[in-house]
């Protein structure tokens, strides 16, 4: 049997893996391999790593990946699939890179990607972009590029020694640009200008300039919006819609709809950001209060820190090493405790208090913060005692905030995530002859 067995063909050894298929496809688009052939796409189509998609004017393209990432490719577009390897048994072991050469992409994460973004990389002429689990659009030039984010956040560098062209995921020394800093967009300039942070204008993302364009173009996708003024709301409604519906629609060009696309009920899954932050309790755990871990179990945690008599505060290194340049946010302090200690008796033990309103505002462009707390102490016997704390100050260049003496007066202090999309902040208020509040919040 082994003399007579048939060797497998030289080109079937070296047959490319399918990583999608095509869900949608309008106007003229093609694939070309490595060997420079070239094929017309249609829906159900596979598509292979080491294919470039290209759209034509009036093309457009939806892909469908093995792992549930999708890719819409807008008219003029370039893109290579230069690797897409979906590790279902440990997905955190999956990898994915792609070239966008010119045009416009839109990129919503897969399964590879929430469980590995770091080893997830688009490349364009001149940066290379890392993502965390996200939802965004890129449009390329060759000495320019602008990308906005929808969810998530984005990771930009450009591409240079340090920055490799066949490297995964973030570059060291990028700039962050997630959804948290409102509607903003990156401009990225190969030249001496290098990157800025400007209001979102979707026209200029989707590389359109006239809202009475080829029908065929805005036949399905909507975020290629259908008039200048969509708004980014608007625009990932219905990309998303488009994406999601894509199985159930013709591969030929249709009119637009009268009605405005719905957005689907089931929405699309991302992955939410893990906290970069660890509280730990000073002494001995507040009756009633959340369990914390004791200082001695986290310390040897090599990170930053900020404490008061109550509470130390760690935040984990960040490969990213600046905040966002641009934009402000108010952040959703929802994971919140605070405690009183009663100077007036005799028993100075810390009771659980509540901490009524936390809120935190963060001008990214202006490196300033402000907050308002409010505390509240209600004891078994006598009246409520309550107490109002406001704060404002710079940022550092690190993250972390402070205003007065968070340790032995009244004040607040804290820090940022990295990539802006996370806050922490603890806290003291001193009453006068009656006692003193404490406490921490933080993003989830």
């Amino acid at each position: 049997m082994a003399l007579i067995a048939v060797p497998l063909r030289a080109e079937d050894q070296s047959k490319p893996d399918e990583v999608g298929h095509v869900t949608l496809a309008i106007g003229q688009a093609f694939a070309h391999n490595k060997k420079g052939e070239q094929r017309p796409l249609k829906r159900g189509d596979a598509v292979y790593v080491d294919e470039t998609i290209e759209t034509t004017a009036g093309g457009h393209v939806h892909l469908r990946f093995v792992d549930e990432g999708t890719i819409s490719l807008r008219p003029n577009s370039r893109l290579s699939i230069k690797l897409y390897h979906y590790d279902k048994l440990q997905p955190k072991n999956s990898a994915i890179r792609f070239n966008l050469e010119a045009g416009v992409v839109r990129s919503i994460s897969g399964k590879a990607t929430q469980a590995a973004h770091d080893r997830f990389r688009l490349n364009t002429p001149i940066t290379a972009i890392g993502v965390l689990g996200t939802d965004f659009v890129v449009r390329a030039e060759p000495e320019k590029m602008w990308a906005g984010v929808y969810s998530g956040a984005i990771a930009i560098a450009p591409l240079n020694a340090q920055c490799a062209v066949d490297g995964l995921g973030a570059c060291a020394g990028a700039t962050r640009l997630s959804e948290t800093m409102g509607s903003v967009m990156i401009e990225f300039s190969g030249g001496r200008e290098r990157e800025k942070i400007v209001p979102l204008d979707p026209a200029v993302i989707s590389k359109t300039s006239n809202p009475d364009r080829d029908n065929s173009e805005k036949s399905t996708d909507s975020a290629s919006v259908t008039s200048n003024r969509m708004n980014a709301a608007e625009i990932k409604a219905a990309d998303v819609a488009a994406h999601l519906g894509a199985d159930n629609q013709s591969s030929q060009p249709v009119q637009q709809p009268s009605q405005p696309v719905q957005q689907p009920s089931q929405p699309v899954q991302q992955q939410l950001p893990v906290s970069p932050f660890t509280w730990a309790r000073q002494g001995d755990q507040l009756p009633g209060g959340a369990v914390l871990p004791s200082v001695a179990e986290v310390q040897q945690q090599k990170a930053d820190f900020l404490g008061n008599n109550s509470y130390k505060l760690y935040r984990a290194q960040s490969a990213l090493t600046e905040l966002p340049r641009a934009g402000a946010y108010d952040f959703n302090l929802v994971e919140k405790e605070a405690g009183f200690t009663d100077f007036a008796g005799n028993d100075h033990t810390r009771k659980l208090a509540q901490l009524d309103v936390a809120t935190l505002h963060v001008d990214f462009a202006a490196k300033e913060f402000s907050t308002r707390l409010e505390m509240s102490y209600h004891p078994q016997v006598g009246p409520a005692i309550s107490a109002a704390l406001d704060g404002a100050g710079r940022i550092e260049s690190n993250g972390q905030f402070a205003d007065g003496n968070a340790v032995s007066g009244s004040g607040v202090g804290g820090m940022l995530g990295m990539d802006g999309t996370s806050a922490a902040l603890l806290f003291r208020k001193e009453v006068p002859s009656v006692g003193a509040f404490d406490g921490r919040a933080s993003t989830k």
